[in-house]
């Protein structure tokens, strides 16, 4: 699938950023496809969710919650294989990159690697 132009994923980042930053759940919704699915990588070495996580307001949740528990010091904009990705920081240590899948303005797939040997490199 092709991805999204680049002035569309700024937006869409940009504006989850804000609504994650924010606690903002029905912000997020409003971001999320209703069939969006959310997928980690932990590589057994951090802890992740084991199945697939389906549905904005199901995404939506988790990404409140994990936002709340996380409490990350600074979410900021990078390039992971040529295209726009957030990188999640706290205490100075990357602690996760998440890749966006944008269809007609919103995220139909989110995911995310928190396996700390792949985050290495960032």
């Amino acid at each position: 699938m092709p991805q999204a132009p680049k002035a569309e994923r700024e937006r869409v980042l940009a504006t989850f950023r804000a609504a994650y930053e924010a606690g903002d759940l029905a912000g997020l919704v409003e971001l999320l496809h209703p069939e969006v699915v959310y997928v980690t990588d932990g590589g057994g070495k951090a802890f992740a969710a084991r199945k697939l996580i389906r549905g904005g307001v199901r995404v939506a949740e988790v990404m409140v919650r994990v936002g709340r528990q996380w409490r990350p010091d600074r979410i900021e904009f990078v390039e992971v294989g040529g295209e726009l990705a957030l990188v999640f920081r706290r205490e100075g240590t990357v602690y996760s990159v998440d890749t966006v899948q944008i269809t007609d303005g919103l995220i139909t797939a989110y995911r995310r690697v928190i396996n700390p040997d792949k985050l290495l490199r960032i």
